[in-house]
């Protein structure tokens, strides 16, 4: 069998194309069997949830009629070590990599907002700098690195200093799975689910605040975006009508009660296939494009010397 952490597992369900939409009939049949829900999701939320129940479940059936390869991680420029690649499992719960935390550190914005190639050069100078080093060594001092900044790139590229509360280190706990399964309380779960049911119901009432709430991933876009793309939907006039800050918080509740449903749910999942591990087929993975864990591989050479 092979192990995923959590941060991977729910990577790969964000990730991991379907060939085709996640209508009424399919989220019933394959993910909850309550129609009423499905309306709290957009169409890349069902796919997530699709490909959380189904993959716990690691039905051979579904992966085949249902699934396309994972596309590679790419490189978003935001941290010091982000590397472009697969996607990695392992194949062992003991693995040293599955258990650690993940950290990294931020590459300030106004260095990304010039490119490839400065973002590279602020990546060799970091690494030259022997930062990394000194933070595991418990030595680092971030008002001497945000010093170093601002004495090499704020001049040459005519750049915002940075202040010494800038946020260098981002640091992640170990995602692994834990055990939820004497945590889980059904009877719980089904009430939380009518009263969420109950929220929204109260909160959209109309046709028009149901539509809107679809849109909820927008409180994260710019005002001129969010008018763009409701004035597509409605007219140039609705947000002028409707107010901005109300369809911001409508926004906000609607997120507000999409989490809370999205957190029950996958508990619901894991406790009904009591996947403890978020164990997987290997086959089915190399199927996805992951990557093994070289560490893993590494061991069971070892154990075959």
């Amino acid at each position: 069998m092979a192990y995923l952490t959590n941060y991977t597992f729910n990577k790969l369900c964000k990730r991991l194309d379907i060939k085709q939409e996640i209508d009424l009939q399919a989220f019933i049949d394959y993910i909850y069997k309550d129609e009423s829900l499905f309306y709290f999701f957009n169409k890349l939320e069902l796919k997530y949830l699709f490909n959380y129940k189904n993959l716990l479940e690691n039905d051979e059936k579904y992966i085949v009629e249902y699934y396309q390869k994972v596309p590679q991680r790419r490189d978003t420029k935001s941290y010091v070590f982000e590397k472009p690649g697969k996607l990695k499992y392992h194949l062992t719960n003991e693995c040293e990599f599955l258990k650690q935390d993940y950290i990294d550190f931020h590459i300030p914005q106004d260095i990304i907002d010039l490119g490839d190639n400065v973002v590279e050069e602020f990546r060799n100078w970091f690494k030259l700098k022997k930062y990394a080093e000194k933070y595991f060594q418990g030595k680092l001092d971030v008002s001497k690195v945000v010093f170093d900044y601002n004495m090499r790139f704020t001049p040459k590229y005519n750049l915002k200093p940075l202040n010494e509360s800038y946020k260098l280190v981002i640091e992640l706990p170990n995602s692994k799975v834990h055990d939820i399964h004497s945590e889980f309380n059904y009877n719980a779960f089904l009430n939380n689910i009518e009263e969420i049911k109950k929220k929204r119901t109260f909160r959209f009432q109309c046709k028009v605040t149901r539509t809107l709430s679809k849109f909820d991933f927008l409180i994260n876009k710019t005002d001129k975006e969010i008018k763009d793309r409701i004035a597509e939907v409605y007219s140039d006039k609705f947000i002028e009508n409707y107010g901005l800050d109300n369809l911001k918080d409508l926004f906000r509740y609607s997120l507000k009660l999409k989490r809370e449903l999205l957190k029950n749910l996958t508990a619901y999942f894991k406790w009904s296939f009591e996947n403890k591990n978020l164990n997987i087929d290997e086959l089915t993975l190399d199927k996805f494009e992951l990557k093994c864990c070289s560490c893993c591989k590494e061991n069971i050479l070892n154990e075959i010397n």
